[in-house]
Order: C-alpha cells, then structure tokens, then sequence
C-alpha cells in the first residue's frame, strides 16, 4: 500500500482556508499569503525515501529562516518542478524565477524563502544520501536551477509518477528511487560527475540493499548484524560504516519497525491489536514499542489509531502523517 492523502482550501472561507493551509504545513515552513485571492490544492505521496507533493497554490509563500532550520533540524533536500506558472525566489534561496519545465533544488538546512502566484508545482522532499547518490556531493547543489535543456527526462519521469503513484505497490519503490537518481544525477552532471559520485552511488545501492533485507525481516525476532551480512554479502565494516549516520544498525532497525506499526495503524483495515503489532515486530514488549512509537512520533500507538478512525480529525490525521514522513525521510 502507498501511502498518501489529499488536501484542498476547496469552499472553505478565504481565511479560514489560509489558517487551515498554515496549520497543515506548520512543521516544515512559515507560510505567508502574497497575494489574493489564496487556494491550495495537494496529493501526496510517500515513496520511501522519496516523498512527492503534486501541488496547485495561487497566493502564497513559504519561508524557512535560520530559526526554522535549526529548530525542526531536516537534513533532506526539497526539488522543485513547475509544471505550469512560475516560482519566484529570493536571496537565499539562491534563485531568481523557475517558470514552466525548471527544476530547482533547496538544501533545508540552509534558509530559504519562495512566493507561488499561481503555479502547479510537483515537489519531492528527497534523502541527502539520494542527492549525493546523484551528484556526487549535496555541497553547492542550493538554489540550482535546472532548466529543461538538462532536467527534460527528470521533469517528465516526476509527472508520471505523479499520475501514476496511486498504482504502484511498495515492492516498485526501490526501483522508483534508482531511476530518480539516475535521472537526476543526468540533470545535474550531464557528463558524469566522476569517481566520487561513482563511490556514492555504489554506496546508495549498498544501502538500498541493506534496507530491502531488512524490511523483507522486519517480523523475524533474529534480525540482527549477522543476518543481514548473511543476505547482503557486505562485510560487518562496511554495514556499520553505512548506517552510522542513522544512528547504527539496531537504531535503523527500530526505525523501520517504528515505521511499519505506524503504517499499519495507518491502514483502516488492519484489523491486528496495538499489542498484535508489539508481538509481530519483535519489541521486548507493549511498554517498549509505545516508549518508542511515542518518542519517535510524539503520540502512542493507540491513539494515533484513534485519530485515524475518528471522523472528523482528518486534518489532524494528515499533519501527524506528514510531521511523521518528515522524520521518516532523512
């Protein structure tokens, strides 16, 4: 199942609209009306490590300033494509104006504000590791416009997923992932960017190969540092070195299974019990799993269930569910 939701300002108030709008997108930016009147329109959707908004704004902006950055701590990097309209940006942003076909890139540990007067704009909120996977290195990449000359086949590739992500099956995304990277790094070094970007690509796929053992063992009590260099190949070295910037190879493990409850309680027609899931997802216990679905999500397992079942908190439903791929997504 991928996940994903949908937003629209619809009939809504113009102001009311707005204050639902800011409230929604709250967690990543501050959001400014730059024009009247204001809509917005979205679908989302989670593809791993990729996260992709197909947007439709009229009259806003969204501003990230250096408190913002070091207070909600991201580390991925946002590219945008209009698709129709045009993007205008700022200082630090770091680019001028993308219209119809470029494709912009932002660092969000870097500050960065645009405006949107009326644009259809599909953004992807991508891991730094992909970035680099791409281009060889996330150094300078900030503000870079790719215009269609270079970004042609990213451009078209991000619109068909976007027309076509409501049909793909979790087991298509690291193929999703792969050909992004190809396309992308296509975009940004037309001519190849050298023996590092070789070095970390070779690294993405090694990691990708470890994540896929991994959540193909989510359920098996035994996964451990052993099991996975049984189905990898890779030496113990090597596993340690790739999933140190996340915090280690237990602490990627939690992650996952972390993930995989809050999937689960995501999906209505699960019928498992909170505990059901403890015991599927090899947790030491209730207590462990909801001590840590709490700490990662800031809400325990059984209520998240409850605000998703509840009607009426479908707005508080999709703000838990994007603050959650925020985090999911690094």
């Amino acid at each position: 199942m991928i996940e994903a939701f949908r937003f629209s300002t619809g009939d809504l108030p113009e102001e009311e609209a707005f204050r639902t709008y800011q409230d929604l997108y709250g967690p990543g930016a501050d959001v400014i009306v730059s024009q009247r009147p204001f809509t917005a329109q979205l679908t989302a959707f989670r593809l791993d490590r990729l996260i992709l908004f197909d947007r439709r704004l009229r009259g806003v902006g969204h501003a990230r300033t250096k408190a913002r950055v070091v207070d909600n701590g991201f580390s991925h990097f946002a590219l945008h494509l209009v698709v129709e309209g045009e993007m205008l940006g700022s200082a630090e942003s770091r680019f001028a104006r993308a219209g119809p076909g470029d494709v912009v890139l932002q660092d969000l540990r870097l500050p960065s504000q645009n405006q949107i007067p009326d644009a259809r704009v599909i953004t992807v909120s991508v891991a730094r590791d992909l970035i680099e996977a791409a281009a060889g290195t996330s150094n300078g990449l900030h503000g870079q416009l790719l215009p269609p000359s270079r970004s042609g086949l990213l451009g078209d590739y991000l619109q068909s997923i976007a027309h076509r992500a409501g049909e793909l099956s979790r087991d298509a995304l690291p193929q999703v992932s792969r050909s992004f990277v190809n396309l992308l790094g296509l975009a940004i070094a037309p001519t190849g960017a050298g023996a590092t970007a070789s070095r970390r690509l070779d690294e993405f796929e090694r990691r990708d190969a470890v994540q896929r053992a991994i959540e193909q063992r989510l359920t098996d009590p035994r996964l451990d540092v052993s099991a996975i260099i049984a189905a990898t190949g890779i030496s113990r070295a090597t596993l340690y070195r790739l999933l140190r910037v996340y915090g280690g190879v237990e602490n990627f493990i939690t992650d996952r299974r972390l993930g995989a409850v809050r999937l689960a309680l995501s999906d209505r027609s699960e019928s498992a019990s909170v505990e059901d899931l403890a015991r599927k997802y090899s947790f030491r216990s209730l207590a462990d799993m909801r001590t840590r679905f709490r700490q990662r999500f800031g809400i325990t397992p059984t209520a998240y269930r409850q605000m998703i079942d509840e009607p009426g908190r479908e707005l508080e439903a999709i703000k838990r569910q994007w603050a959650s791929w925020m985090i999911e997504v690094r």
